[in-house]
């Protein structure tokens, strides 16, 4: 994958390669927040803060987000 991606870019990419939902936002958050790719187009240099947010997903979850870097 290219570094330079827009959001869409990026969520097609992905989701092509997850199994549920919450597999597909682990792997782009981390994809995203780690500086793998770079946003571009409208969510240009844009972070995910996930702070105040429930985590549904496993370790095996983030396993798969490491495996597409």
């Amino acid at each position: 994958m290219k570094r330079d991606v827009t959001m869409l870019e990026l969520v097609t990419a992905v989701t092509e390669h997850t199994r549920t939902e919450a597999e597909a936002i682990a792997t782009i958050v981390h994809m995203i927040n780690s500086g793998a790719v770079r946003l571009c187009g409208t969510f240009s240099g844009a972070r995910i803060d996930l702070g105040e947010v429930d985590q549904p997903w496993t370790a095996a979850d983030q396993h798969s987000a490491d495996a597409l870097e």
